[in-house]
């Protein structure tokens, strides 16, 4: 191996040992910006995600790979903010020209839930989590969605699964359904797709939109699924509304329950915007707020 050679292999190798140093660093919970991506076509075999993380210090984090396997990672050294946002929004017009689109979930970022602020409580919404749990084995066992129990929410490979992420799934599926009869059509493997995107199943490296959607009964199994889906997050509303029912009763600031680790469980909504100056009543009523439908 001549010297240049080995100039060359050494600098390539101190590049990847950095590369590898900043991803080890990276706390995606202070990310300015995230941005999370799918790409599914089984005319291409195609399951792909894009993930991207956009960090305080200029440093532009991003996770890519198969659906279901794991993530590879990148992180793009910036020199500001604004660079970062550049490089980010080059990156999705480039992503998005061949084919990726937004994934319909929301960022995990929530804290872990303390059940022991609640007392002689905290056994009676154990149970009622119990609930979920059993609902949530039914759904994982033909899906490839997760239960996190601690934080209250239901996870894809991509983020959080919203009420959004199934209304918009009802209606993608029923185009399954409508292509059903000629499932070798173009038609029916872009129903196929952007299930798919919405709901993840347990896919191999080859993606067969037949097998995996191809008969009646299959759907049917995701639409009980979807049902199944929606009954949960309605209890998980439920119990979080439980929890912040009892925030009501407590004498604790409104600093004291900001800290709380609990606050954040079960929230797959976009938080309202907060209000300036609250009292600590005010801020209790506008954390209850955030299960009703309808706020």
């Amino acid at each position: 191996m001549n010297s240049e050679s080995s100039t060359l292999d050494f600098t390539a190798l101190a590049f990847n040992l950095t590369n590898i140093k900043r991803t080890l660093m990276i706390d995606k919970s202070l990310a300015i910006t995230h941005k999370s991506l799918i790409k599914v076509d089984p005319q291409t075999n195609a399951n792909k995600f894009w993930q991207a993380w956009l960090m305080p210090d200029g440093n532009l984090y991003v996770e890519y790979g198969r659906v279901n396997y794991s993530a590879r990672s990148h992180v793009y050294p910036c020199s500001s903010v604004t660079v970062a946002e550049q490089k980010l929004a080059y990156l999705l017009s480039s992503k998005l020209s061949k084919g990726y689109q937004e994934a319909i979930v929301e960022s995990n970022n929530l804290q872990q839930l303390d059940w022991s602020y609640f007392g002689d409580n905290a056994k009676t919404f154990q149970e009622k989590l119990a609930q979920i749990t059993s609902l949530a084995d039914k759904i994982a066992d033909h899906t490839s969605l997760n239960f996190d129990a601690i934080q209250g929410v239901f996870t894809s490979q991509l983020g959080i699964i919203s009420p959004q992420t199934i209304r918009q799934a009802i209606p993608a599926l029923q185009q399954v359904s409508l292509h059903l009869a000629n499932p070798q059509s173009r038609q029916f493997n872009h129903a196929v797709a952007d299930y798919l995107t919405l709901i993840p199943l347990t896919v191999g490296m080859k993606l067969d939109a037949r097998s995996l959607l191809g008969n009646p009964e299959k759907i049917a199994t995701q639409r009980r699924v979807l049902s199944q889906l929606e009954k949960a997050l309605d209890l998980i509303s439920q119990l979080r509304q439980e929890m912040l029912n009892e925030a009501v009763k407590s004498p604790k600031n409104s600093t004291e329950l900001d800290r709380a680790w609990w606050i954040s469980w079960g929230v797959f909504l976009v938080d309202p915007p907060k209000k300036p100056s609250q009292t600590a009543e005010d801020f209790r009523s506008t954390h209850i707020c955030w299960t009703n439908k309808g706020c």
